[in-house]
């Protein structure tokens, strides 16, 4: 029962630091296709980051993506590790209609 209880509080102290995330992450995109490590390092450039972290970033990428805001549109290589990683868009106001007739919602 305590478990849940601090789970619960811990929970709650970070949502309005993941929203925080979710608006930057968004401000960054804007009308670009990135990787997680491009948004890494703006959010880094514009201070929104005090260390370059890509665990800031990979887990807010894939709410929105879960939450239909971002798109993984493409694969490209990393350019420091040079391995395929995803590259993320926002998803177009048309493909939000088209998906929302497609759940019925």
């Amino acid at each position: 029962m305590i478990t849940k209880e601090t789970r619960q509080l811990s929970f709650e102290d970070i949502k309005p630091k993941r929203l925080t995330r979710y608006m930057q992450i968004l401000e960054i995109i804007d009308d670009k296709e990135m990787t997680a490590r491009e948004i890494e390092t703006e959010m880094n450039k514009k201070g929104y980051s005090k260390y370059f972290d890509m665990n800031h970033v990979r887990p807010r990428l894939t709410e929105l993506v879960q939450y239909h805001e971002l798109v993984e549109c493409e694969m490209r290589e990393d350019y420091l590790t040079h391995k395929q990683v995803v590259v993320y868009r926002k998803m177009t106001e048309q493909e939000k209609m088209e998906l929302e007739n497609r759940l019925g919602g």
